[in-house]
């Protein structure tokens, strides 16, 4: 029941008021276990590609060391050696392109598979519902909810989440590397780190209610 001379709901404002739990998208587990095998295919592709995209830096530095820094000294320098490295490369940029393009149809086809069941697993609770609730609800939200909102499932699932791994595995891979050639200089590079973490925490809030006013202003659109 209202409380007296009040037409607003207090549960419903305070549940509206409150934010979504991120461990929400741990129910996606349901839809992502069909696809178990070609998650870890995309995952060990993952890995694959971030690894690959490390080689560079430690050709690189011979590269510096014995043949640019020699030549510049008038020494002469061995063309195989340079053609080795050169070679060394080029094979680095292609095998991480061609694993990074592998992973990228391998979990975008995922994607789309568990947003297709996403789909037809909410029309069909759509299907179950009372006609009261339709009563209650608008066209255009119902349509958001199986249209739009299902795609940023999706496009979180092949783009996001994908880029979120790359990116924390090439920072620890990066930093290892680091660490190995040179510790102080290493501390040095990764120190603006936390820093970016606290930024990256700092305007969430701004871009989730960004994000949010979006969504009910394309509800705002479909239903018209």
């Amino acid at each position: 029941p209202l409380p007296a001379e009040s037409e607003q709901c207090p549960v419903c404002d305070r549940e509206l008021m409150t934010p979504p739990s991120t461990w929400v998208l741990l129910r996606l587990g349901r839809f992502a276990a069909p696809y178990r095998g070609q998650l870890l295919a995309g995952f060990l592709l993952t890995l694959g590609s971030t690894a690959a995209t490390m080689i560079p830096p430690y050709l690189t530095i011979p590269l510096m060391d014995d043949v640019l820094i020699p030549f510049q000294n008038g020494k002469s320098i061995d063309p195989g050696v340079v053609l080795l490295y050169l070679g060394g490369l080029l094979m680095a940029a292609l095998v991480a392109f061609g694993l990074n393009w592998a992973r990228t149809y391998v979990l975008a086809l995922v994607s789309e598979r568990i947003g297709a069941d996403l789909r037809t697993a909410t029309f069909d609770h759509l299907l179950s519902l009372s006609l009261d609730y339709f009563g209650g609800k608008r066209t255009g939200d119902l349509i958001a909810r199986i249209g739009s909102e299902t795609d940023r499932i999706c496009v979180f699932l092949s783009l996001h989440a994908l880029d979120f791994a790359t990116d924390v595995l090439m920072i620890v891979m990066t930093a290892v590397i680091l660490f190995s050639i040179n510790p102080a200089l290493a501390l040095v590079t990764l120190l603006p780190l936390p820093i970016i973490g606290w930024l990256i925490h700092l305007v969430r809030d701004r871009l989730r209610t960004g994000f949010e006013k979006i969504g009910r202003v394309w509800s705002e659109v479909t239903n018209v």
